[in-house]
């Protein structure tokens, strides 16, 4: 994709009312983002992916000179604008279930082949914050990149850690580049950037650090790492966020064991009753990362959603037991749905339909993200 195309992406995400999923289909049948974002409402309506009142809203945000205002950005903030289809867009984010379709950067994203993710408490324990300085010291060291979510707490921890012994980190914001959420970590990214690491966003600038942005946050810190450690955590909490989609997106999760009369270990212990490994040194890491490696000179890369390209033997398509759920498995066809795309597209109530995905995910022919409720084949 060229850089007019990726800044035409970037703005008609930047837009908002549609989901990737819905503006990747529109790129796809217009062929470009600069054709989705020039449309006429009639030529969007026609091409049957959204509705009248989204295009409505979709049109009536259309400003012409928002893709120049978005290169200015870049420009002056020394920010590099990444596509999907770019072929330093990280591959490792682009497995996941829902890969962002642009990325701002700055600075530099690691190019090792394993990363890292350490996640935590926002209010976390002096003992959380020791254990992530333990575990992230000695992988940095050992030139592992440390990826999080530049948070207060567990977050801003590891990043600092990393940098104490020269390791690269990246910080994943849940606002826009031009935004320090915390205030007090706008040093902190910068010294990052300095470092050789990256600070990054999917969130155009002027995004404001809305709730709702950090989940959608964490499944990018699980998207760019092969295994996510979590270093003290509550039971209800962003990190157990991290945790489940790292688990749904097949990476290792790691716990650090807590305080059994401590709330903010609770969250760890659930996790590692669920499946997690419990982890108390860094060669616990160290030594599933030389299997992951090994394993890796035999794995074959699963394609991206993003990948529509015709295989020369094409494989059949997994059958369903009735019409409702063939209707899904053709949704499903062009990559994950929400579930509220799903109801939409096939026409049925939303109790038969998660009713029928159960089924299809019993027979093994869907799976789910349970954090972000995406469905895929």
């Amino acid at each position: 994709m060229k850089t007019m195309d990726a800044l035409y992406l970037a703005a008609i995400g930047a837009m908002g009312g549609i989901s990737r999923s819905k503006l990747l289909k529109l790129v796809q049948i217009f062929g470009s983002a600069q054709a989705v974002y020039e449309a006429e409402p009639q030529q969007l309506l026609a091409a049957g992916v959204v509705k009248e009142e989204a295009v409505a809203d979709f049109t009536n945000k259309r400003r012409s000179d928002l893709p120049s205002r978005l290169q200015r950005f870049c420009d002056r903030q020394g920010v590099r604008l990444l596509s999907y289809q770019d072929a330093d867009y990280p591959q490792s984010l682009l497995q996941i279930a829902d890969p962002p379709l642009v990325l701002y950067v700055k600075g530099s994203l690691p190019t090792a082949g394993y990363a890292l993710a350490v996640v935590g408490s926002r209010e976390c324990t002096e003992y959380g914050k020791k254990a992530a300085k333990l575990f992230t010291k000695d992988l940095a060291a050992r030139n592992i990149p440390i990826i999080s979510g530049g948070a207060r707490g567990i977050d801003t921890e590891a990043h600092e850690a990393c940098l104490s012994v020269g390791g690269k980190t990246v910080a994943v914001l849940g606002c826009g580049l031009d935004i320090a959420y915390p205030e007090e970590n706008a040093g902190l990214f910068e010294r990052i950037v300095r470092s050789g690491g990256a600070v990054i966003s999917e969130y155009a600038p002027g995004m404001r650090p809305l709730a709702k942005n950090f989940p959608a946050r964490n499944r990018i810190i699980v998207g760019l790492s092969q295994g996510v450690l979590v270093a003290e955590a509550k039971r209800k909490s962003g990190a157990i966020i991290t945790a489940n989609i790292a688990a749904d997106e097949g990476r290792d999760v790691y716990c650090v064991p807590g305080n059994i009369f401590d709330a903010t270990s609770k969250g760890c212990h659930e996790l590692i009753r669920t499946g997690a490994k419990l982890v108390d040194t860094p060669q616990d890491i160290l030594e599933d990362k030389v299997q992951w490696e090994l394993a890796q000179k035999e794995r074959f890369i699963q394609p991206s959603i993003f990948d529509f390209g015709e295989s020369q033997e094409e494989a059949p398509a997994p059958a369903a037991t009735t019409a409702l759920g063939t209707r899904l498995l053709e949704l499903l066809q062009g990559g994950s749905l929400p579930l509220e795309e799903l109801v939409e597209g096939s026409g049925a109530d939303f109790a038969s339909v998660s009713m029928e995905l159960l089924e299809l995910q019993g027979a093994g022919l869907v799976s789910q993200n349970q954090a972000l409720r995406y469905y895929r084949r």
